[in-house]
């Protein structure tokens, strides 16, 4: 399994131009299908940071990346299962031989009333971590708040795993998963595992010099 993290200024126009190229009519149609701009610019480069990936770990060029009707990515020409997540102009994706998603979100202050439709009691416990807090509300506190986007993330990096989407953010506790979680610059980066998958090697920055 690797994973890796990247800003869409991480690559040039260029190369996301000689990308879309490339690209066959229908993955040229869903870019097409995205209205601003931006959008279009971060779509093509978490591909081309699959391919990377799959390229300097795997040894695979001939992989091609495709969405189900869900919106879920999955590689042809290779048994290798891939996710891929986006905050802003931040990307991170993932590449295993077994099941994997992955979640990334920004750290950011948050208005906590939101727990009362996402955690489970357990999670509400280990999310405030016994500190006396009379009623969730704004918080800027960076230890609760790191842990509600640990809570965020695994919760979407599991049903991204699932491939079902997000059924029900209740229906999982996220302190039973496997799962492995990492802070870059600040972003909060979640892998949720497999039964039987093996622990990341951390890639940061495929880009970097």
């Amino acid at each position: 399994m690797h994973w890796a993290y990247c800003k869409t200024e991480d690559f040039s126009k260029t190369e996301l131009q000689q990308l879309y190229l490339r690209l066959s009519p229908s993955r040229k149609a869903r870019i097409d299908r995205l209205r601003r701009e931006k959008d279009k610019l971060r779509s093509l480069a978490a591909e081309l940071l699959v391919y990377r990936l799959l390229e300097t770990h795997y040894g695979i060029s001939s992989a091609k990346l495709h969405c189900k009707d869900n919106g879920q990515p999955y590689l042809s020409d290779c048994q290798l299962r891939v996710s891929i997540s986006h905050c802003g102009e931040a990307l991170a994706c993932v590449v295993s031989d077994s099941p994997v998603g992955i979640d990334i979100e920004r750290i950011r202050p948050m208005d906590l009333r939101i727990c009362r439709h996402t955690c489970v009691p357990e999670e509400l416990e280990y999310l405030l971590a016994n500190k006396q807090i009379p009623e969730l509300g704004e918080c800027s506190d960076p230890d609760i708040l790191r842990r509600f986007f640990e809570i965020w993330t695994a919760k979407e990096a599991y049903y991204k795993k699932c491939g079902t989407g997000i059924t029900d953010l209740k229906g999982i506790n996220i302190l039973s998963l496997q799962r492995q979680v990492y802070t870059v610059d600040d972003y909060l980066i979640q892998l949720v595992l497999g039964t039987n998958a093996l622990p990341p090697r951390h890639c940061k920055n495929l880009l970097a010099k």
